[in-house]
This record gives C-alpha cells, sequence and structure tokens, in this order.
C-alpha cells in the first residue's frame, strides 16, 4: 500500500494557533467543544443526584448477628464520609433468609428487583448469589478463600466478572487457635471441635484441616462433635456436661451464624463446666467466651464500603482486586478466664492480645 504523504495531499497548508486548534476553524466549533468539557463533570453530579442506587444486603438467618449489625453501621458511616447520602444516593435494603437453603431464593429475587448492588455477609450467600447473577455487582463482605469455595476463579488480583469484595477467614486462623488455646491451659490434651454446616462445606472443610493439622503438631487431640445446630441454654448445658465428662479440656468454635448469635448461651455453659472456648469473632468474647482470634471485622466492614464506593463511582468489580485480612485480633476476656481460674500468660499478651473485663 502506498503511503501517503503530506505533499501528497492537495488541501491547502494550515495554521495551527493556540491550543492545538486549526486557525479558520469555525468558533461554533470551538464553542461546542469547551461546552462539552465544562458539562461532562455536571452529568457526573447528576447521575449522582438522581434515582439512588439500590444496595441488597443478603443476609442469613432472618435477624442480624451483632457483627452484622456493627459491620452494616460501619458501611452506612463510611460511605457517608465519602460523600454519598443515603435515601437520596443511595438506599440499603435487607434481604434476610431463614436458613441457608432460603438463599438461592433470595438471590434470585434480588436478581428479579434489579438492584443495582448486592453485599454479602457469609460464604452461603456469596455463594448463592453467584449461582442467581452473572452481572449484577457483587461485593462480599464476610466470606472463606473464595477460591477454595469456588465463588471466584483462581486470580485475586484480577477476578474479572461481577465479584469483589474482602475475606474474614483464611486457613492459618482455625490453627493459630488451637496454638492460642493450648498456651492459656497448662496441661491441654483434648480439645473439642464445634463445626457448623454441611461437611463438604468449604468453610468447615478448611476449619477442620487446619484445626486438627496444627493440634497433631501439638500433641493435642483434636475430638469433633456433632451438635444440633439452634439449641437453647439447657442443650448446651447438657452437651457441656457430657465432654467435661470425657475429658475434653477446651472448646474451638467454628465460625458460623448460630453460634454468634448463641455466644451468651455457649459461654455461659463452658464456663459453668470450666471449659475454655476459643471462638473466631470479638463479639462472641463480649458475650462471656474466654477467647477469640481472626481478622477485624471492622476492617473487613470498612472495606467493603471502600469497594461500595468505588462501584458506585463507575468502577468494574472485576477490575478491583479480592483482599485477604491482614489486620487480626486477639482479644481475652479477663472476667471470664478469672472464673475459670486461669492466667494470662505473658507470651500472649506479647503477641497483642487484648484484654477486656
Amino acid at each position: 500500500m502506498k503511503r501517503l504523504r503530506i505533499a501528497d495531499c492537495t488541501c491547502p497548508p494550515r495554521q495551527w494557533g493556540r491550543w492545538g486548534l486549526p486557525i479558520g476553524v469555525p468558533s461554533l466549533f470551538i464553542v461546542s467543544l469547551v461546552l462539552a468539557l465544562l458539562v461532562a463533570p455536571l452529568a457526573v453530579e447528576a447521575q449522582q443526584a438522581g434515582k439512588p442506587s439500590r444496595i441488597a444486603y443478603v443476609h442469613f438467618p432472618s435477624r442480624l448477628t451483632a457483627t452484622s449489625a456493627a459491620g452494616l453501621d460501619i458501611l452506612r458511616n463510611v460511605l457517608r464520609e465519602r460523600g454519598w447520602s443515603e435515601g437520596k444516593d443511595f438506599v440499603i435494603e435487607l434481604r434476610l433468609a431463614e436458613s441457608e437453603e432460603k438463599l438461592p431464593e433470595i438471590s434470585a429475587q434480588v436478581v428479579r428487583e434489579k438492584f443495582d448492588l448486592i453485599i454479602t455477609t457469609n460464604t452461603f450467600a456469596a455463594i448463592a448469589v453467584k449461582g442467581a447473577t452473572t452481572s449484577i455487582p457483587m461485593v462480599m463482605a464476610g466470606t472463606c478463600d473464595p477460591v477454595e469455595c469456588g465463588v471466584v476463579g483462581g486470580n485475586l488480583s484480577h477476578p474479572g466478572g461481577n465479584i469483589t469484595g474482602s475475606t474474614v477467614i483464611t486457613s492459618e486462623v482455625a490453627g493459630k487457635r488451637i496454638e492460642f488455646l493450648k498456651e492459656m491451659v497448662p496441661g491441654l490434651k483434648r480439645v473439642g471441635a464445634i463445626p457448623w454446616g454441611p461437611e463438604t462445606f468449604c468453610v468447615r472443610v478448611v476449619w477442620l484441616r487446619q484445626s486438627e493439622g496444627t493440634a497433631r503438631a501439638l500433641g493435642v487431640t483434636l475430638q469433633r462433635i456433632t451438635l444440633s445446630t439452634w439449641m437453647d441454654a439447657d442443650g448446651w448445658d447438657a452437651a457441656f456436661a457430657a465432654l467435661k465428662k470425657d475429658g475434653v479440656g477446651a472448646i474451638t468454635v467454628m465460625e458460623g451464624v448460630p453460634y454468634a448469635l448463641q455466644a451468651p448461651q455457649i459461654a455461659a455453659a463452658a464456663v459453668k463446666h470450666g471449659l475454655p472456648t476459643v471462638f473466631p469473632f470479638r463479639t462472641q468474647v463480649e458475650a462471656g467466651g474466654l477467647m477469640s482470634y481472626g481478622a477485624s471485622t471492622v476492617h473487613s466492614w470498612q472495606r467493603a464500603a471502600h469497594f461500595v464506593d468505588r462501584i458506585l463511582r463507575g468502577a468494574k468489580p472485576g477490575d478491583l482486586p479480592i483482599e485477604q485480612p491482614t489486620k487480626f485480633e486477639l482479644l481475652i476476656n479477663g472476667k471470664t478466664a478469672k472464673a475459670l481460674g486461669l492466667m494470662i500468660p505473658p507470651s500472649l499478651l506479647m503477641r497483642g492480645a487484648e484484654v477486656i473485663e
């Protein structure tokens, strides 16, 4: 193909003026260009000031845990700090399922209602929403490893698709809890492990695998315990009495909505039967449990709000890296430790443990 040279052009030469515009361009063109540049930011403001973005908060069960309720407040506060007005720029609507089996139905309803964005608060919810839509942006505010659970592919730095967010559970956390129990309880030989969910549930599989591996390395026997998911105070009392009789010296409780809601009953029964406990979340220690260790849920929800903010401003979720937890909290209830006759070892304090009364 013959390359066209400037000399070949029969057009008359043109002189160039200020701002790189050719001399002789009609003034109407220049005016139009200037107006376009001025209107662009106004269009963005008009979009934000128009119909508020509808955000679905998909959760189970039908009432919020203390951790989820606190997370919802953090989400709202951070969005307000970033200039968004609730009611004007965004609305958050709760979509609560009575059980994990109801989550696919709830997710399908959210898709039919054409929400602009979906927030999921646990792994079951994330899996259900993933199965319902590949187009509505979804922000994970609390999941296990999303790759292990099949929520996203293997590339967390560039997940693609409609999903982003942050995780709160890693495979190492469960083992650390056994390690801290061993430090806290002199001569500990047997730990009762209370899992949650179906045996094939990815979070349960990861939690048990890591707990058993660490227990084995420390010379501790891990005893799996099968309990009814929802029990009243009398049920927990009877269960812990039997465990104490079997020689169990401490309890580790898996992440799970039922155990978050029943934390006061679990903690009270454990203290009654002299069983130290370790939980995932600080709210469970505030309810009377001995210890908790896990990712900072405050930081996790702050990051979730960051993702929501970015998406509301036009970012594609698939371009936003999925974040793994970097901030972990070790919390000890001093009052519970005294009730159990335990001294808090200096080794845990040196690890940055926070002691509450």
